[in-house]
């Protein structure tokens, strides 16, 4: 071993900036995933169904970018800034910019063109935000592999992201809706005050995302013989990886289903409730619950295991819905905080699960480098939400076609008859109960890293690559390996 220089310990600033970059992420997705169906369907004039086609076909091409941009950043050098830092760096600045193109007024637009601007832009947005989001993701594993500060670093992420939905939740809705209609009761939307807020949202993602580039550093590569990647190579091991199908599945079953509230929410506010004003707050009630565990998820996952605090806890929000769908809601304030709180008893129950998705992904990495001796965080990673996308897509279509169905017209809100509201009310129940359901039948029959064998992928790990012994720190000095091994990247360029 040629002589070492000392490397800062992973620690408090790691996280900081970790956290950061959810955070970042954040003020882009949550903005996107939350208020461009309302812009596009009730602002722009896009029917629910059409914007149902925009977000599958957009999903899809999302999903075939994912791994091309996990094999780029596989296959690419290390440089002064480490390997994933990079990405994040300039990817930050065009989740921005395209972020502010998603939600400029194109009413003036026929509608052909509203209809390619928004597939069109949506895609692009996509690329961005993968070449962020991809490389932020894999970044767990290159600052720890101890499975407890993998752990903390997924609460911290969890939390990076709730700074953010907070603002978004709770700010958005009072520039967005206007004067409630006299008649109906119903609050429209005020399309122009979108850009705005977009513009706010973009600014500040970008200093979230340079904070984990200031912050983090990705201290330990473990060398091994280069070769060219072969992405096909990895998608191979990784459907044989049961772990990690696993958790495609779970997350399929989450993204469809249980984070349907996030598309039906605004509308079980403005519709059902009369109060589209205040579905920020009833978001943020739906949440806090979940939030406070965010301390306990490392001494829980330890004392517990991941799956079994993922898996168990499902019952209880299992339960909670089927007796949801019985309960009369009155049609005004009271009810819609009774409907909030009753959500909130459910979104804490799968909170364990939520906020230990990436920490488990990072454990299915170290499951695939056991099962092929390759280490491939960036592709795992990749695939993984290549499964998420799908998700995304496949879920954003079937809720549009859903309310289709029930008889939702975005250009005709005041019209909606009772039987469709309520309609709209019974599914933000019935998915999250199908959800939970088919989140623990996975986690009980399928995915199979206990709490026994996850530390014991960990000790495997550890020996292994110290006994590889020439790591190298990422700003090209050579470093001891220390005693807890650190995360290794896979494949360099020919």
């Amino acid at each position: 071993m040629s002589k070492s220089q000392a490397v800062r310990p992973f620690g408090a600033r790691d996280k900081f900036g970790y956290m950061m970059g959810d955070f970042g992420c954040n003020m882009s997705f949550q903005l996107v995933s939350n208020y461009l169906m309302l812009f596009m369907t009730q602002g722009m004039g896009l029917s629910v169904l059409d914007w149902g086609i925009i977000v599958v076909l957009a999903k899809i091409f999302d999903a075939i970018n994912d791994p091309i941009i996990g094999a780029l950043v596989d296959s690419s050098k290390v440089g002064k800034m480490g390997k994933y830092r990079p990405w994040i760096f300039y990817g930050a600045f065009a989740i921005a910019l395209t972020t502010l193109l998603l939600f400029i007024d194109i009413r003036t637009f026929g509608y052909a063109g509203k209809f390619a601007y928004c597939l069109g832009m949506y895609c692009v947005w996509s690329i961005a935000y993968t070449a962020a989001n991809v490389p932020y993701g894999s970044l767990n594993a290159a600052l720890t592999d101890d499975p407890v500060q993998r752990t903390s670093l997924s609460s911290l992420r969890s939390i990076g992201a709730g700074i953010a939905v907070a603002p978004i939740m709770v700010i958005a809705p009072m520039i967005v809706y206007g004067e409630k209609d006299p008649v109906t009761g119903i609050q429209p939307i005020i399309p122009e005050n979108f850009i705005w807020i977009a513009l706010v949202c973009a600014v500040i993602g970008i200093l979230g995302f340079m904070l984990t580039v200031a912050l983090t550093k990705e201290r330990t590569i473990v060398t091994q013989k280069a070769e060219k990647f072969n992405y096909f190579k990895t998608l191979g091991a990784f459907l044989k990886n049961r772990a990690a199908l696993g958790m495609c599945l779970a997350s399929f079953s989450q993204l469809v289903f249980v984070m349907s509230y996030g598309t039906l929410l605004p509308l079980v506010c403005q519709l059902v409730f009369g109060n589209g004003t205040d579905s920020g707050m009833v978001g943020m009630v739906m949440m806090l619950p979940m939030m406070a565990i965010i301390p306990f998820m490392g001494k829980l996952s330890k004392k517990f295991g991941k799956k079994e605090i993922s898996m168990w806890p499902c019952l209880v929000a299992i339960v909670v819905l089927a007796i949801m769908l019985f309960i009369p809601f009155p049609k005004n304030d009271t009810g819609m905080w009774i409907y909030a709180a009753l959500l909130g008893v459910t979104m804490l129950a799968s909170g364990p699960f939520t906020l230990g998705t990436w920490s488990m992904v990072a454990d299915c990495v170290d499951e695939q480098e056991i099962q092929t001796g390759r280490r491939e965080e960036a592709s795992v990673y990749a695939t993984y939400s290549l499964a998420r996308k799908i998700a995304q897509g496949a879920g954003a279509g079937f809720i549009a076609v859903l309310l289709a169905l029930v008889g939702y017209n975005a250009d005709n809100i005041s019209g909606l008859t009772p039987q469709t509201i309520q309609s709209i009310l019974d599914l933000s129940i019935i998915l999250p109960l199908i959800g939970n359901i088919l989140i623990f039948l996975v986690f009980f029959f399928i995915y199979n890293l206990s709490k026994d064998k996850v530390n014991a992928n960990y000790e495997f790990l550890k020996k292994k690559h110290a006994s590889e012994g020439n790591s190298t720190d990422t700003d090209g000095e050579k470093v001891e390996v220390p005693e807890i091994a650190l995360a290794t990247e896979a494949h360099l360029e020919d």
